[in-house]
């Protein structure tokens, strides 16, 4: 679905805002990380300037006009669903809309704001493809290499290379969906660590479903491997290499490699709790906590050579398997995108091909819409 934008306010309304020093409906200010935490009512939060109209008045009519604009295009948008999360749009590194609604927590009635950390599942596949990218950088590892190299111990490692881990195609079963299924029928307790030497026995014991490089499946375990490699060449965690590599050089504070430090309760579509696993099942295929801030943070630094250089970044977004690159699902000449899904939230982020416009919803509910949403969103704010 396309939207058009709808831009009727004239320069004169604009104007009269600043002069009188209102505060300004928006939903961001210029740094995403000074983003108004206090909702102005249970349900519904778009952020307002907490600075004077002078300060507002630096930026351009233009880009005010279109933060209006945008913000009241998506107030419009999503009353049609029942969102619980936020959601951060920026167009060419403006952040132009910023939105939360519902609870984080609804036993303690406290509200979703932008500042609420969400687990974000598998978009943590982004980090873990971009510190491989990184080891190769130094020299460490060769995307084209067997996996045999790095982990001896996993039997079919010489069947496939590093990159067959990266874009899904080396025909490993799923590890983590396998043991989500057990946990379910009460067989093991999700609470109860994991660590990767119960992954490499699945690994073994389960075999290839097809031979590497020859089709496309997703599974998790490709990047519980990738973390393990990750850790082995870095002399350090998987989390520890993120974090000091990643998070802290881009000053991505409202993020934490452990999903266990969530703020946000996750919630089933009924509205019931969800439950809750320990972080080690996910590990770098899922494990991580943002917020929109972060996130957006993130993309910015990531298309702006801030995490790789210009070729690491190509290879990262290159279509090798029938719609995937590393860590990223690639819409042709239009989008790259990622789903999360943790055990009851539901989260994706997406940018244009020409990196002009980002989309980050996350939702604590585990729902589907989320999709809709961030394509929709991704349509409108096109036109901006």
């Amino acid at each position: 679905m396309r939207l058009s934008a709808r831009k009727r306010l004239v320069a004169a309304a604009v104007a009269l805002l600043l002069s009188v020093q209102l505060f300004i409906l928006s939903a961001c200010s210029e740094d995403t990380h000074k983003s108004s935490t206090e909702p102005t009512s249970a349900e519904l939060t778009i952020n307002h300037n907490t600075e004077p109209a002078t300060e507002a008045a630096s930026e351009s009519a233009e880009t005010l006009q279109k933060r209006l604009s945008l913000t009241s295009q998506v107030e419009e948008y999503m009353a049609n669903y029942d969102f619980s999360g936020s959601i951060l749009i920026s167009v060419d590194g403006d952040t132009l809309c910023e939105y939360s609604r519902g609870f984080a927590d609804k036993a303690n009635a406290t509200p979703n704001t932008p500042s609420t950390r969400i687990e974000i599942g598998s978009m943590t596949k982004q980090f873990t493809a971009a510190a491989i990218l990184m080891l190769q950088e130094q020299g460490r590892l060769n995307v084209l290499d067997t996996v045999d190299e790095y982990i001896p111990e996993y039997d079919f490692g010489g069947e496939m290379t590093v990159e067959n881990l990266l874009n899904m195609t080396s025909g490993i079963p799923d590890f983590l969906n396998s043991m989500l299924y057990l946990d379910a029928i009460e067989e093991i307790d999700l609470m109860e660590p994991t660590n990767f030497n119960e992954v490499l026995e699945f690994a073994n014991y389960n075999g290839l479903e097809f031979t590497p490089g020859t089709s496309f499946q997703y599974s998790n375990t490709n990047y519980l491997i990738l973390g393990e490699i990750v850790a082995r060449l870095s002399g350090s965690s998987y989390e520890t290499f993120v974090e000091e590599n990643i998070l802290k050089p881009l000053g991505m504070s409202n993020t934490s490699m452990n999903m266990n430090s969530a703020d946000a309760v996750g919630y089933l579509a009924d509205g019931s709790e969800g439950d809750t696993a320990d972080t080690t099942y996910f590990g770098a295929a899922g494990e991580m906590v943002s917020t929109v801030g972060d996130i957006n943070l993130w993309l910015c630094a990531l298309t702006e050579g801030k995490v790789l250089s210009e070729s690491s970044l190509n290879q990262m977004l290159s279509n090798t398997a029938m719609g995937y690159g590393y860590g990223w699902f690639i819409v042709e000449d239009n989008y790259y995108w990622h789903t999360g899904q943790s055990m009851s939230c539901y989260t994706m982020d997406l940018m244009s091909a020409d990196f002009r416009v980002k989309v980050v919803v996350l939702s604590n509910v585990d729902d589907e819409n989320v999709e809709t949403i961030c394509v929709d969103l991704y349509n409108m704010a096109e036109d901006y």
